[in-house]
Formats: C-alpha cells, structure tokens, sequence
C-alpha cells in the first residue's frame, strides 16, 4: 500500500513504545509522544504559540512480565503548551504529572484504562499522557503475548537488552474543498535474544506494518474515505511480503467521527470486526492527531479578523488540568 498523500502539512504525531529486560526479570518500559507543528501561529492562553515541538512527554516504567503489574511508572514533559506565567495563574501542565506515580500496582487488564481516565484523565491531568499511556498498557501485553508465542517463557536475554518497538507516526494534510488527510504508519519491531555484538538482522525475530491513510471532512470531522492495509515478516521472509488490504473494515469505518468521545464510537464498530490489537491501536491515534491540526489552522480566525483576543481559543472544559473549569485559562475566557 503505498501512500501517495497531497495538501499543506499541518501537523506529525510521533509515538513510540520500548521494551527492555531488566537484571531482577522484571521490564524497563520506555514511551514517548511528540507533536510537531508544521505552520503558523495560535494566540491561546494570553500568548502566542509558534510552530514546531509544541509536545515533548515520556513514560518510564517497571512492568512484571508473569503478572502484568505496573510496578513503578513515572512522567517526564520536557516541552509543554503552558510554561507557569501570569496568564496561566502559574500553573503549568507539569503541575499534575505525579498523579501519574499514584498508577503504580495496577494491572494491564480489562479495566487498566478505566483506571487511567479515573486517575489522570480529564482535568486530573494531562491528555497527551493519557493517550501515551494507554498505548502503553496494550502495546506491553501485545508484545509480551507475541514475544512468548516465538521464543517461549523464558527467552534468556540479557540486562538491558531490548525486546520490542513500536513506532507510530501520523501526519495530517490540509487538501482543497474542506478536506484534511491522516496518514499513519505503524510499525512493530520483534527483536529474538541475541549476543552483544553480532550481525543485526540476527535480531530480527519479526516486523509488522500497519499503514492507514484517512479522509477527513473539516469542520464535521467525520472520515468520509478510509484505507488501511497490514503485512507481516519475520526472520526467514526472503521477499517483501505484500500488503493485505481489509476493504470490509474500511468500509464499516466510514462516517467514523473524530470528534471528543469518538474512541468509544470506533471501539463499537471494531468490536464485531475483532481486528487484531496493533490495528486498533493505530485506529485510535487518529483522533488525538485530529486535535493538534486545529491549531495549526488557527491562522484563519485571525484572517477573518476575529475578535483579538482569541480567549476561547483552547481544549474543552475540563479536558486536560490546564484547561479545567476552575482553571486560570478558562476563567480568561470570561462569557
């Protein structure tokens, strides 16, 4: 499937998830969201935001691979929206980041993000940390499940060794007629035990490819054309493998909105698809994507010589700490 996508670049979302052995058998599990913005400038929060890194956030946690316990898991945001100034009241979106240690001792299960939402979703903490850790939760049990379907149990790697990545990096385009693009590549790195130092490929156990290509109808958000295809190798392809296409889920996919609340709307229409878990990950990077662009669209309120202030301007009420209802920012937007 090759993606040959035209229109102005807004936005890219890069997100990656690591796992590495530890001495006491225990993970260090690594993960990462970073947004950049690609034009113009948005007046939000008293201030103007120019292009470029607008998110840089980090995961780091301690995983009990027999158990699936988070044992330790804390947040780093090296760059934020909101630096503490007198137009945020200063506050800062670091300011909630250690809700995220109260996580320690949960379990990647059924109901790990149901405890997520609880404990820093909304205006308990920060969405992009949310987003990035429940990609954290799935990504983990999928590739401990594959990792033991492969090389067993008891693998025998040594301290410090990695033992799978995920990269998923989505851009956004703006095209003619009211239309944005996504297109997201996703791509998941099996690696088999292997000594120090030794030919690469002989870490190869397998490389999955998810690739996603979305048409998006702007202001409605609703995805009016979907592609999406998938192809596997492992150690012993000899060929490029070819690109399976699943038109029947494209198709059941169509009208998707992308709008707040759509992930439980695209998690109802997978259900009875039952897509296996990298593709459904991929799907609900989709949204969040959606989100950034609107600011980089931002230039045409100014443009239509709205008022200068641009107070309202921002999240939703009580999507994220920053932007809660009590909060200096909202409180800015006055009536």
């Amino acid at each position: 499937m090759r993606l040959d996508v035209h229109g102005h670049p807004l936005h890219s979302r890069a997100l990656s998830i690591g796992l590495f052995q530890r001495d006491d058998g225990r993970l260090d599990v690594e993960g990462s969201v970073l947004d950049l913005r690609k034009r113009g400038f948005v007046p939000v929060g008293g201030d103007l935001q120019a292009s470029g890194i607008i998110h840089d956030m980090r995961l780091r946690a301690v995983v009990d691979p027999q158990t699936l316990r988070l044992e330790t898991i804390a947040a780093e945001q090296p760059t934020v929206a909101f630096e503490a100034s007198p137009a945020t009241g200063g506050e800062s979106c670091r300011d909630p980041v250690a809700r995220v240690g109260d996580l320690a001792r949960t379990t990647l299960d059924a109901g790990f993000n149901r405890r997520l939402s609880d404990g820093i979703g909304g205006p308990r903490g920060c969405s992009h940390i949310l987003t990035l850790a429940r990609l954290l939760g799935s990504t983990v049990v999928w590739a401990l499940e594959r990792d033991r379907a492969v090389h067993g149990v008891h693998a025998g790697r040594r301290p410090g060794e990695r033992i799978f990545r995920r990269d998923i990096i989505v851009d956004a385009y703006e095209q003619a007629a009211g239309t944005l693009a996504l297109v997201a590549q996703q791509g998941d790195l099996h690696l088999a035990p292997a000594p120090p130092v030794g030919p690469a490929l002989d870490r190869l156990a397998g490389y999955d490819e998810i690739r996603v290509l979305a048409e998006v109808d702007f202001p409605s958000r609703t995805v009016s054309r979907l592609q999406l295809a998938e192809r596997r190798r492992d150690a012993t392809t000899t060929v490029e493998p070819p690109w399976r296409d699943d038109p029947e889920l494209a198709a059941r996919l169509a009208g998707l909105p992308l709008g707040p609340g759509s992930a439980a709307e695209l998690l109802r229409r997978l259900d009875a698809a039952s897509p296996h878990p990298p593709l459904q990950d991929a799907l609900l990077m989709l949204a969040p994507t959606l989100v950034q662009c609107l600011a980089a669209l931002a230039d045409r309120l100014v443009a239509a010589g709205a008022n200068r202030s641009l107070a309202g301007l921002g999240g939703l009420p009580d999507s994220c700490y920053m932007w809660r209802r009590d909060g200096a920012l909202a409180r800015g937007r006055g009536g």
